[in-house]
């Protein structure tokens, strides 16, 4: 509404002084004609011989027209003669126009506000413009022809100021109006936002605004529903998440329970005590296994882990890491196969490195039966003008179903049908949590590496970690 209200401002000045100027230079047009046709008459046989009053002509040819005035002076300002109109204040009248005549000769048309006597009405007031014309006959100055005539010119800027005025207020009315509706229409999507972000709460994320349009209101609904869809999607996994890990948990701590329960229950043999030992050791070996994945992941996810780069031999990563696994595979009876090792340098973490390549191949041993092998071999892999350091990692296990491959990096997630094998009656048998292959994923991540799986059921698992090179 200010900025409109200055536009209006500059334009209407702009017009005002613009029309002001042409109705100045039309009267003083006029004036000009009517100096002519006066000049032309008081030179014509009709004035000559008849001296006739310039009124008294036929009024095609009248010198002048209704409401003006013709006053005749000599030098010293006293009235000769006068026609037309007849000012109350005559004497006065031609004192200040010889006056203004004397201070600003330059000037043509002189305007002023005079009394004029009219036989109904009286004395009124009106406008008039004057033009002074020297009477000169042989070089000599007699007098002075003063010719007024009304002006126009106050009535046209009266009604010019009060048209630019209403038609600004006009203007300025619509657009607080329409400004009002179209404020109010544009910020409906940001109440109807507003709105949702205040009712929405975690219980409820499934709302969504779906606000109609291709605006940019539009598009911040439609931004705000993929926040909350993702917020919603964030909040079901760490419930999954909170729920996976308690029953991670409780699992361990049950049988624990119950062992201890049972042994406590009555007298025991000693193989008895041992046996529910060995159980109650195993559990609790697995359950603080579980709780340091989870502190990784939670310090993972909070950013809190600290990587120490440094220039490594991969191969040699990878040997450590076999090294590390190996009475694992021996105890379950797997056969680690190492196939090429070339030296292949990267600028990685090597505790977290070795975890990763740890984690696949207990993932290979976990899932295959005795007297199987779990294949681990580095390659150097050429990808869009750039080398990569390949890491195969494949078991001869039962495979993974096609519907589970996309979901086998997810948190406690595991394919039970597919590849797990039953445990009970072997409790040195590896047992997962669910985790490992998401730490995998976390540490391909940060290396700035990429991690695919391809299996066929019944044939086995292959995976597949790809890191850049240093160059």
């Amino acid at each position: 509404m200010l900025i409109l209200a200055i536009v209006l401002t500059a334009f209407s000045l702009f017009i005002y002084i613009t029309q002001s100027r042409d109705y100045q230079f039309d009267a003083v047009g006029n004036m000009q004609e009517k100096l002519v046709r006066l000049q032309t008459y008081f030179h014509s046989a009709a004035w000559q011989n008849s001296n006739l009053s310039p009124t008294d002509v036929p009024s095609n040819e009248a010198p002048l027209q209704s409401g003006d005035l013709i006053i005749l002076v000599d030098i010293n300002g006293q009235i000769l003669q006068n026609w037309g109109q007849n000012p109350a204040n005559p004497n006065e009248l031609v004192g200040t126009l010889l006056s203004a005549e004397a201070q600003n000769p330059d000037a043509r048309v002189y305007q002023q506000t005079i009394p004029i006597i009219n036989i109904n009405q009286g004395k009124i007031s009106s406008d008039y413009l004057f033009i002074i014309v020297p009477v000169i006959r042989s070089d000599s100055l007699l007098g002075f022809l003063i010719l007024g005539s009304p002006s126009p010119l106050n009535d046209h800027l009266r009604r010019l100021t009060i048209t630019l005025l209403m038609g600004s207020l006009g203007m300025l009315v619509v657009a607080f109006l329409g400004g009002l509706w179209l404020a109010d229409r544009a910020m409906r999507p940001v109440k109807a936002i507003t709105n949702a972000a205040h009712t929405i709460s975690e219980s409820d994320l499934s709302r969504r605004l779906n606000l109609p349009g291709h605006d940019e209101l539009a598009q911040l609904a439609s931004t705000f529903d993929e926040m909350l869809a993702r917020l919603q999607a964030a909040f079901e996994r760490q419930r999954r998440f909170l729920a996976d890990a308690s029953h991670e948990l409780r699992t361990p701590l049950t049988v624990m329970n119950l062992e201890v329960g049972r042994v406590l229950s009555g007298h025991r043999t000693s193989t008895e005590y041992q046996h529910a030992l060995q159980i109650v050791d195993a559990e609790s070996t697995r359950m603080a296994r579980l709780v340091n994945e989870l502190m990784s992941l939670a310090r993972m996810d909070a950013g809190q882990a600290v990587l120490e780069f440094e220039d490594l031999d991969f191969s040699d990563v990878t040997v450590e890491a076999v090294e590390r696994i190996s009475p694992l595979a021996e105890q379950q009876n797997i056969i680690l196969e190492m196939g090429e090792m070339p030296e292949l340098c990267i600028c990685g973490d090597r505790q977290y490195l070795v975890q990763m390549i740890s984690n696949l191949i207990e993932n290979g041993i976990k899932y295959s039966g005795s007297g199987q092998k779990v294949r681990i071999e580095n390659r150097l892999i050429h990808n869009n003008n750039q080398d990569f350091v390949s890491l195969r990692v494949s078991d001869t296990g039962p495979g993974i179903a096609p519907d589970h491959l996309s979901h086998i990096f997810d948190r406690f997630y595991r394919i039970d049908e597919a590849r797990s094998r039953d445990t009970d009656e072997d409790s040195s048998s590896p047992t997962g949590s669910g985790l490992g292959l998401s730490i995998v994923a976390w540490i391909v991540q940060v290396h700035g590496g990429e991690i695919q799986v391809t299996s066929k059921e019944n044939e086995g698992t292959l995976f597949e970690v790809t890191l850049p090179i240093k160059k």
